[in-house]
């Protein structure tokens, strides 16, 4: 494994390999990428663990056959000749060894873990497109977490009046147009046009990060990552008239902290049902953690016409919490691989909750079996990359 920098041998030797292959019997015919870049930890934890690691993708080398390409020190892809007989057996091995890597050596972060994105598998049999596009514009993204990019400090409480400045400095207008992203939420019925229902707007950290906030290093941060990302809400809200002037059907992603704040506050005094074409979104974690707090916000939002939304579900954990009880109008569920085995097991759950009133989404949908599985269930709403190239 040589240079894994961004954009360096590793990258471009894969990408390469993608755009030759040629999909032959004796080829491998499966992408694995693995990251653990939302753990957040230390740039010395990181060699720590990339180490541990390192040994579990010999393995994978050494018993089946996969190549390895570290990508960043986080990152790595492998290409595996997978078939349905050993599929599940050996990613899921590759996933205990893994998780377990983490439990043994940063049990301070095995609960962090999030399974949807530590571990991705990509079919190259049809989506091989999929595959060379995520490793073309995979340089970028790495270089907007600032992987690669020499010497960085960590995050600090000063960064958060720093940004705050900054778009102050360059006005709502300005701000809006460089760091607001959006993500469309759409309705597909089988064999029907995708139907938008509404936009999720967010501030992308990645930009923040590339062209305020520079050379700072974000992971490890934990509670003054937490602030920021408050602030940041705040921030939203206040330029929401610039990126919804006409306040078209809308979802925030917001922290249950932040309907506690003044920005919240002047968006509700805008008068009559202020929230009435709004959907507040919070993650499931979020709200386990200010349960109490939620339930207060819950009742103001509502009380002004607005939208309860929850985030970051899991298909296991649709049988465990109950989303009608806790006030819940949407629910997104992520995209994860394996989704497609175990979100049937769900299928009479999905009905009984939407039957109640919470209508799931299926979100971080970057491939079309995640339709035609979410389909099969009786979802039929959708958000993520797939569905932004269908409406685009």
């Amino acid at each position: 494994m040589a240079d894994s920098s961004p954009g360096g041998g590793e990258h471009l030797k894969l990408l390469t390999r993608l755009k030759n292959w040629k999909g032959g019997t004796e080829e491998p015919n499966h992408l694995i990428l693995v990251s653990f870049s939302t753990l957040g930890m230390t740039e010395e934890e990181d060699k720590q663990l990339r180490k541990k690691t390192d040994e579990s993708y010999e393995r994978c080398r050494e018993r089946r056959a996969a190549e390895v390409y570290r990508l960043t020190s986080t990152d790595t892809a492998l290409l595996m000749k997978l078939n349905d007989y050993n599929q599940m057996e050996w990613t899921s091995e590759l996933k205990v060894d893994l998780i377990r890597v983490i439990q043994q050596n940063f049990p301070e972060y095995f609960s962090q873990i999030d399974q949807s994105r530590m571990l991705r598998i990509i079919n190259l049999q049809g989506r091989i497109g999929n595959a060379i596009k995520f490793l073309e514009t995979f340089d970028d993204r790495a270089k907007e977490a600032g992987v690669g990019t020499g010497e960085t400090r960590p995050l600090r409480e000063s960064d958060i009046q720093v940004v705050r400045d900054g778009m102050r400095k360059m006005g709502k207008k300005a701000f809006t147009d460089n760091f607001i992203r959006s993500q469309s939420t759409v309705l597909i019925t089988p064999g029907k046009p995708p139907m938008p229902v509404m936009k999720e707007y967010f501030i992308s950290v990645e930009m923040i990060r590339q062209h305020i906030l520079t050379n700072v290093d974000f992971r490890g941060a934990g509670l003054v990552f937490q602030h920021l990302t408050r602030s940041l809400d705040q921030m939203l809200i206040e330029c929401f008239d610039e990126v919804n002037p006409d306040r078209a059907k809308a979802s925030l992603n917001l922290n249950v902290e932040t309907v506690f704040t003044h920005s919240f506050q002047n968006l509700l005094e805008k008068g009559g049902k202020a929230l009435s074409s709004l959907v507040l979104e919070f993650r499931a974690e979020n709200i386990l953690q200010n349960w109490d707090q939620f339930q207060t916000a819950s009742e103001l939002i509502t009380s002004h016409g607005g939208t309860i939304a929850i985030d970051a579900i899991i298909p296991e954990s649709l049988g465990v919490m109950d989303l009608p009880k806790l006030g819940a109008k949407l629910a997104k569920v992520f995209w994860r691989p394996g989704t497609e085995n175990s979100l049937p097991k769900f299928k009479e759950t999905i009905q009984g909750l939407q039957q109640r009133g919470t209508v799931l989404v299926m979100a971080r949908v970057d491939d079309e079996l995640a339709i035609k599985t979410a389909h099969a269930c009786g979802i039929t709403m959708f958000q993520g990359f797939l569905i932004d190239d269908m409406v685009r």
